[in-house]
């Protein structure tokens, strides 16, 4: 009896963290594919600018 609550559980469990992850892909996804043209132009900058920052960081 308790090996089939157990694999019940564990069902559920795995359905559920199935769902979450999924739920977290679409909003990553979808968060990605709302940027206009200029934002993620701006993002690129930002990320360049911060890499220049941390490379001069590590020489110095």
């Amino acid at each position: 009896m308790l090996d089939k609550i157990a694999m019940v559980t564990l069902l559920i469990l795995y359905i559920l963290m199935i769902f979450v992850s999924l739920f977290t892909y679409l909003i990553v996804r979808g968060g990605n594919e709302c940027k206009t043209d200029e934002e993620r132009f701006y993002e690129d900058e930002e990320q360049m600018n911060y890499l220049k920052n941390y490379k001069n960081k590590k020489l110095g």
